[in-house]
């Protein structure tokens, strides 16, 4: 999985790119099709912006937070990519339909 980290308005510190390769190194439990992930670190008066958009074989996931502390920003996207990845793969579970626009037959009980 390739990471790429890009910052506008600030310097990325180690401690920070550290930071986001550790939190993204775990997304990898949920999906190990995931390519490339790439992350836009902005401050925009005191809100700490993070963007980022995650390459996978099927999907293209996108996320964005914004927070005062750039950590709890990071934090926030990663859990809204999780939600994301956990999402999509939950749909890619789903059995397909036989013909195009026809709805899965259910089964209904009589009571009484």
């Amino acid at each position: 999985m390739e990471i790429i980290i890009h910052s506008r308005h600030l310097d990325a510190t180690e401690a920070i790119k550290n930071y986001i390769n550790k939190k993204a190194s775990k997304l990898t439990k949920y999906s190990s099709k995931i390519n490339k992930i790439q992350y836009t670190l902005k401050i925009e008066g005191n809100n700490n912006i993070v963007e980022a958009i995650c390459s996978a074989a099927r999907a293209t996931l996108v996320a964005e937070a914004i927070d005062a502390d750039m950590y709890a920003a990071i934090d926030l996207v990663m859990d809204k990519l999780e939600k994301q990845i956990i999402k999509q793969k939950e749909k890619l579970k789903q059995p397909r339909r036989s013909r195009k626009g026809e709805a899965p037959i259910e089964e209904e009980e009589d009571e009484g």
